[in-house]
């Protein structure tokens, strides 16, 4: 019998992809993917990765690669990890219900390596007895058809989103054991303890300039020589610390003019904003949605932030019509309801 680790990566895209390789060369896992778009070369042909960490690497391939999470699903199989590189898209697909066939009760952890805020809380519902693990990369890799281009390092910082039902020794048994599969020599993997206090920390960016940003079509420079950064994005920053403070979470004195410079000498698109212009669905509920529940159940005011929530709505909306996710009638039905 194996005494390997049995990890389960879904959504092998340009981040999946380095992250499934940099466990791949630890050597502790039988590793197995999840690919989707690029099924078909990836399976024939695996992929030809071009990293700044590891290197030029031709064909590689993990021990198993799967078309869906349903095929991964597989009886033998119960796996110890199971890490989400995807989008996080609640408003199309939930990602808590989408692993559902390839969780084992008080066994599989699960590692959510994505963007956005308060992620555990639908998983501590639905797999009360599971590690929810938080894992924020800095990381700048694309996939084109199974070509890997990996630009910037592989940095993560780890830790678990504290779970209700859980101790904290065994949340941070589990968390340290899979950095324990996944840290290696050409990449960094850090222990960061307060998961909320480091997803507080991004927001400040990823509420206020990637959202704005995907509102008005700009980049962070236009936005600043626009004006809207001092009269949208530094307010609604500090309605986000407002929050963070509201909830225990104290953030540094300078992170409005740390958040603010990250971009300087760069002409930056967020990725939100590329989202858009490609027409592609933006993270809208686990960046800006989260956050405004939890600001609503503390009392705090998010005035600016819940303009610019309720016009991305309709932004994502178009976007969600685009991709063919619904169709509306020719003729527009007239409604009976009365406005005032």
């Amino acid at each position: 019998m194996s005494s390997k680790y049995n990890v389960l990566l879904i959504g092998a895209g340009g981040v999946g992809t380095i992250v499934a390789y940099g466990i791949d060369y630890v050597g502790k896992s039988n590793l197995s993917i999840v690919v989707r778009r690029d099924y078909e070369k990836v399976k024939d042909t695996g992929y030809n990765i071009d990293s700044i960490d590891y290197g030029t690497i031709e064909g590689w391939k993990p021990q198993n690669i799967y078309p869906s999470v349903e095929a991964a699903a597989t009886p033998k199989v119960v796996y110890d990890y199971v890490i989400i590189t995807t989008k996080n898209l609640p408003d199309i697909v939930k990602v808590e219900d989408l692993v559902e066939p390839v969780i084992t009760p008080g066994v599989t952890a699960v590692v959510l390596m994505q963007n956005g805020f308060d992620l555990g809380r639908p998983f501590f519902a639905k797999y009360p007895e599971n590690v929810i693990i938080s894992g924020v990369s800095h990381i700048g890799s694309h996939n084109s058809n199974g070509a890997i281009h990996q630009t910037q390092k592989d940095k993560s910082f780890v830790s678990y989103f504290e779970s209700p039902t859980l101790s904290k020794e065994v949340q941070e048994a589990k968390t340290k054991e899979f950095i324990s599969i996944y840290s290696n020599e050409k990449n960094e993997c850090n222990y960061f303890e307060n998961a909320k206090w480091y997803r507080y920390r991004k927001l400040v960016y990823n509420a206020t300039l990637n959202t704005v940003c995907a509102l008005t079509g700009v980049d962070t420079g236009r936005l600043e020589f626009s004006g809207g950064l001092e009269s949208i994005s530094i307010p609604a920053m500090r309605e986000v610390i407002a929050v963070a403070k509201a909830d225990g979470v104290e953030l540094p004195e300078d992170v409005i003019n740390a958040v603010v410079h990250s971009d300087d000498g760069d002409w930056f698109e967020p990725s939100m904003r590329v989202d858009v212009k490609k027409g592609n669905p933006i993270e809208l509920e686990v960046i800006l949605g989260n956050l405004l529940k939890v600001a609503k159940e503390l009392d705090v005011e998010t005035p600016i932030l819940t303009v610019v929530y309720n016009l991305l709505k309709v932004v994502q909306y178009r976007l969600k019509e685009g991709q063919g996710m619904f169709t509306l009638p020719e003729e527009r039905p007239i409604s009976d309801k009365f406005y005032k």
